[in-house]
Parts: C-alpha cells; sequence; structure tokens
C-alpha cells in the first residue's frame, strides 16, 4: 500500500471564532496528540476529506508534515456538523518508533471457501482484531486466504498471517471464520446412515440363517 501523505499548517489561534474562519477558508482545525502533549494544527478539508474516502481504517498511518517535521499518526477522531456532514474537527494521534501501541486491525477474507461450492455455509465471525504492535510492523488489515476451507473445516486466531511481534489482545483461541454443515448437509447424513443401517438388517439375518 502506498504510504499516505498529508501536509498541516500551524495553528496559533483558538476558540469558536477562528475556528469557524478556518472553515470559511476551507481548512479543518485539528490537534496532534501523544506523549502527553497536544499540538494544534489546520489541514485543507478537501485533502482530510479525500483521504477519508480512500478507506482509511482505525490502524492506518499517515505520515503529516508539520513546520517541515514529519511524523507518524493515526486519525484518533473525526468530529462532524451533524445536519450537514462537514468536518468539525479533527483529532490525530502521534505514534513513538520501536513503542508499542493498542489499535484495531480489520480481518479480511480472501477468495471462495472449497466447501461453500459444496453447499456448505461460509461464516465470517471475527472482523477487528485487538494488538499491541511497534509502528514498524503494524498493518491496518489481516488478509486470509479462504479458499481452503471445506466443510467442517474452520481458521482460528492463532492461524491468521499476522507478524511475530504482534500481541494480540484477545480471550482464548476463538474461530475467526469456518464452513461449517448446513441442514441440507446434515439431513442427507441421516438419511445415508439410516440408509445404510437398513442394508445390514438383511445382512445380519442372511448370515444368521446359514449358521
Amino acid at each position: 500500500m502506498e504510504k499516505l501523505k498529508l501536509k498541516l499548517e500551524p495553528r496559533a489561534e483558538k476558540g469558536k471564532g477562528p475556528a469557524r474562519r478556518l472553515r470559511t477558508a476551507g481548512l479543518v482545525p485539528a490537534n496532534i496528540i501523544g506523549n502527553g502533549q497536544a499540538t494544534s494544527a489546520s489541514v485543507v478539508e478537501k485533502e482530510i476529506q479525500k483521504l477519508i474516502d480512500s478507506g482509511i481504517r482505525k490502524a492506518t498511518l499517515i505520515e503529516i508534515e508539520l513546520d517541515g517535521k514529519k511524523e507518524n499518526v493515526f486519525v484518533k477522531e473525526v468530529q462532524r456538523f451533524p445536519h450537514t456532514g462537514q468536518i468539525r474537527h479533527i483529532d490525530f494521534f502521534k505514534v513513538t518508533p520501536g513503542k508499542k501501541i493498542l489499535t484495531t486491525v480489520a480481518v479480511k477474507t480472501v477468495g471462495v471457501a472449497k466447501g461453500s461450492k459444496a453447499g456448505g455455509q461460509f461464516e465470517h465471525l471475527i472482523h477487528e482484531l485487538k494488538v499491541k504492535s511497534t509502528p514498524e510492523d503494524l498493518v491496518d488489515v489481516i488478509s486470509v486466504d479462504v479458499s481452503h476451507l471445506d466443510v467442517g473445516m474452520s481458521i482460528k486466531v492463532s492461524e491468521l498471517p499476522t507478524p511475530k511481534s504482534w500481541d494480540i489482545v484477545i480471550n482464548g483461541d476463538p474461530i475467526v471464520t469456518s464452513c461449517n454443515k448446513t441442514k441440507a448437509i446434515l439431513a442427507a447424513e441421516r438419511a445415508e446412515k439410516a440408509e445404510a443401517e437398513k442394508d445390514k438388517k438383511p445382512a445380519a439375518k442372511k448370515a444368521a440363517a446359514k449358521k
């Protein structure tokens, strides 16, 4: 994925009046939060809206530039005006190289499960995971290939293709995705079993008669 970049400008004035003037000029008030501090800035509304529309996630890292200094951040919160949907304010969270952070990554499936083609029911149970990761090892989405999944098979959290450095914050080892037997398949299996049992009885009677 191409690195996302955004240029910000310093913001000295605070309050409703200056913020209103910024929005009139096509800018959005912003804060960069990190290490117990908050830096005020502004960003071009069209640029940040374009970035949001591109499909960024909770764990998407963005390289921002402010006063010639570049840093990696997440979008922490986007506030909008309820009636218009216009961005009112945006908060960025600054990450520190080498320091693990707690965030949420998406889990995406790729392909069509083999068992689905055989009439099985495919289920995707976990769509997001909380993880602790350094910025260097972080990805915002985990893609898991499900094309090999046959009826009765599943993929657990421990089987996901995640970086070894990650700490996954979850209880146990739950199933992420599975391909289960449908009622129709179960009914067919019961009928097949009943037919096999039925065929065994005459054979058993013949064997007993010979004795």
